[in-house]
């Protein structure tokens, strides 16, 4: 995904849900930060959705525009990107404060996004997650290395500082498993970025 793309679905967004503020995570939310960042360089190269919350947030908002923005409905057929619309209670397992530091998207007065280092946060968790789901049986594959490859990215760039994200993983109280997990996936983001193996 470039910025052109994701601002210009954002634009349909806010024209579908109007008093709205739109919330971006995922990947899609580093152009808040980065708008003229090359996409290979943070990692958001091979991203084809934006991953959004609403807020206030309703299941009937959420169903409206999945239907004219989601996957596989007319917007991705014709533009190649669409829209995630998540359950605001998803955030939940953000880490502590993150409201406080959302970043504003350039070209828009209700959209905000995750700061990087939240998103990098909230994209080690998911994939821990993932990877424990698989070994007990709740889902049949983990998240792969997708995630894994944009924190390399990033750090590689000079973009996301791995010793603070280490720090900040660190400070997640979570069941001990989680916290062994999220460990291991820091191991190897580190790893990586240090052996030059982003996209691996």
């Amino acid at each position: 995904m470039e910025f052109p793309a994701l601002k210009a679905l954002l634009t349909a967004v806010c024209m579908t849900a109007p008093n709205r503020r739109i919330l971006l995570f995922g990947s899609s939310s580093l152009f808040a930060s980065f708008p003229d960042a090359d996409p290979h360089e943070i990692g958001v190269a091979v991203t084809l959705d934006a991953d959004l919350f609403l807020e206030p947030d309703d299941n009937a908002t959420r169903e409206e525009l999945d239907a004219k923005l989601g996957e596989d409905n007319e917007y991705h057929t014709t533009h190649g990107f669409y829209g995630d619309f998540v359950d605001l209670r998803m955030a939940e397992g953000f880490p502590a404060g993150w409201r406080e530091r959302l970043v504003p998207m350039p070209g828009f007065e209700n959209v905000f996004a995750l700061h990087p280092m939240d998103m990098a946060v909230s994209k080690v968790i998911a994939t821990a997650s993932s990877r424990i789901d698989k070994r007990f049986g709740r889902r049949a594959a983990d998240r792969g290395m997708k995630d894994i490859n944009t924190l390399v990215s990033l750090i590689q760039a000079g973009k996301l500082d791995p010793m603070e994200l280490a720090r900040q993983v660190r400070l997640l109280d979570h069941e001990p498993a989680m916290t062994v997990e999220c460990g291991n996936v820091m191991d190897t983001v580190i790893a990586m970025a240090k052996n030059g193996k982003a996209g691996a």
